[in-house]
């Protein structure tokens, strides 16, 4: 709970130095799931029964100081980076924005409070037809050298087109936790995803919904000096489904659901298919949008 109240605490500094509140965007986001691997898998453990659930979540806040600039912070506990605190200041000209700010891994390892990194955004838009987008987030470090030492890399890329009523897109995001556990080892747990997204709205409907179809590689890596290191590897078919819906003029609920069609091992886990309760694995996510400057004003005194 102590570490939690930090990471609050945290974005709610970067909240104080984006401005008013009534100009602040809030948003949270709670987690599970079982498509993962434990943080303490060993590495001669080859057998995944999908019997263990993860939990996270995020808080983030924004703020639009002009049309051309805005701040957003906030932090997030992902499966892959662990815990994460973040805050990106993006400039926006034409058809271009380009974004730069601190990025932190928070209590990741015994001893270490903060590491640091940064955060780096670029998005080229015509906007109504086609954009393209990256983001990438990485630490600040070079070898590892102690035990418990570790290094976090994130990198998003999506092209995307507009139709009528919808927004589709092709995406490649990476998560990359890579951890010094020992003299002669090293652990990298990994995701990379491939996916098509659809995101479907209507003007005057009170929702939108985003479909998606993605192709999933979880890995674990045992790095400990052999030629032929020992790696776990999940593959998966997962098809999304997410429901953004009104709750009001400020207030938007946000659902959302992955589930693995097929799963089935790699590497070490060769022969495992569809495992889990009754062969299924997702991840399911629910949480809010708050746009304060969009909140009914107090009618004045008498």
């Amino acid at each position: 709970m102590k570490k939690w109240t930090t990471l609050l605490l945290a974005a709610l500094a970067l909240a104080a130095l984006a401005g008013p509140l009534a100009a602040l965007e809030i948003g949270a986001v709670f987690q599970t799931g079982n498509l993962g691997f434990r943080a303490d898998r060993d590495s001669a453990d080859t057998s995944f029964d999908g019997l263990d659930f993860f939990y996270g979540g995020s808080l983030n806040l924004s703020h639009r100081f002009t049309d051309n600039l805005s701040l957003e912070g906030g932090f997030y506990r992902d499966l892959i980076l662990r815990n994460v605190v973040y805050s990106l200041l993006t400039y926006r000209v034409q058809y271009i924005s380009l974004g730069v700010g601190p990025f932190f891994g928070a209590f990741n390892a015994a001893g270490t409070v903060l590491k640091s990194g940064i955060t780096t955004s670029v998005r080229l838009e015509l906007p109504g037809v086609i954009f393209a987008q990256l983001r990438a987030d990485n630490s600040m470090a070079g070898r590892l050298v102690d035990s418990g030492d570790y290094l976090q890399e994130r990198n998003d890329i999506a092209l995307g087109f507009y139709v009528h009523n919808a927004i589709c897109s092709l995406a490649l995001n990476t998560r990359k936790f890579t951890q010094k556990q020992a003299a002669a080892l090293e652990v990298v747990d990994s995701l990379t995803e491939y996916s098509f997204q659809t995101d479907i709205f209507q003007k005057n409907l009170p929702f939108r919904i985003v479909f998606s179809f993605s192709y999933q590689t979880l890995a674990k890596s045992f790095l400990d000096g052999s030629a032929d290191p020992p790696v776990h590897t999940l593959n998966s078919i997962v098809l999304g489904l997410e429901l953004n819906m009104k709750a009001g003029s400020a207030l938007t609920l946000v659902f959302a659901l992955d589930s693995s069609v097929y799963s089935f091992g790699q590497d070490e886990l060769l022969g495992i298919s569809n495992p889990g309760p009754g062969g299924y694995l997702f991840r399911a996510s629910a949480g809010f949008k708050l746009d304060l400057g969009k909140l009914p004003a107090r009618a004045p005194e008498a």
